[in-house]
């Protein structure tokens, strides 16, 4: 996957498309699409390393969030916008990545006449505790403007010493600039705020509604969904696979992309029908 076309959904969600036809895969992104301004690069950047993840051959959808979210905005707003974008393009497989779970796996249960096979990457129907904490942490921090606060809930989110060496340095790079980058305090809280503010372990029967095949794709150091949380939801999904890294983080999709891609594409083309929990 190449070639990169961007544009909007219904006049405000950003997307990154590669490819077209039938059979499309739409990916929901990560919180990080509504923390950091929309700019053309980075888009495109987040469209590759996650093109890396999905086999060749389909349309992928790399969908952003409203960027001047409402008042109200909760992940039911965002299911809405999704689901009136799949009745443009057709059922698909949806994967959704870290927050982008939250909205992918309700999507699922509310509308299943449009999702075919759903992925949860790196997310869970809840926060672990530990997750939990460290988001209501990043949005006091958004709400009084203290974005070197914010981000450092962000430290060492990477297996590889290296990598968190180098996130450090560039954050410290960018701290005279952070308002340049980071988006504006209400954007940003409003967003955590459409999934922080539901309770979703409180009542997680919904999850038995989802109808579509299901692999849900985790790490043992995750500190926002931790094997607890993976392990309940692929319990309440009917039919749902389970596949568990030991030893990696919640940037699991960069530091291990090539075995996550395999991942998906067994899920996809061969092991649909058998209900399974493997750890490597």
């Amino acid at each position: 996957m190449k070639d990169f076309q961007s544009g909007l959904f219904l006049n405000k969600i950003p997307y990154v498309q590669s490819g077209s036809g039938s059979n499309p895969i739409v990916v929901l992104n990560g919180g990080q699409a509504f923390v950091r301004r929309p700019i053309p690069a980075r888009a495109l950047r987040d469209a590759r390393r996650i093109a890396r993840l999905l086999p060749s051959g389909r349309p992928v959808y790399i969908l952003g969030y409203e960027p001047s979210p409402p008042a109200d905005y909760t992940v039911g707003t965002i299911v809405d916008d999704v689901a009136r974008i799949l009745q443009e393009i057709g059922p698909a497989t949806v994967m959704g990545i870290s927050f982008g779970g939250f909205v992918a796996a309700r999507l699922a249960a509310d509308r299943p006449d449009l999702v075919k096979e759903l992925i949860l990457m790196v997310s869970a129907h809840r926060f672990s505790p530990e997750g939990r904490r460290s988001v209501d942490r990043q949005i006091a921090c958004a709400w009084a403007g203290d974005f070197e606060g914010f981000l450092d809930e962000f430290g060492l989110v990477f297996r590889r010493p290296w990598l968190n060496w180098l996130i450090r340095w560039r954050f410290s790079q960018e701290r005279r600039r952070l308002h340049e980058t980071m988006n504006d305090p209400a954007t940003i809280v409003r967003g955590l705020n459409a999934v922080a503010g539901e309770e979703f372990g409180r009542d997680p029967s919904w999850l038995a509604r989802i109808a579509a095949p299901a692999l849900i794709v985790g790490a043992t150091r995750d500190p926002f969904f931790d094997v607890a949380a993976l392990e309940e939801t692929a319990r309440l999904i009917p039919g749902a696979q389970l596949r568990i890294f030991r030893n990696e983080t919640h940037m699991l999709p960069i530091e291990r992309a090539r075995d996550v891609a395999k991942a998906i594409a067994r899920f996809l083309y061969k092991d649909r029908d058998v209900t399974s929990r493997t750890t490597s």
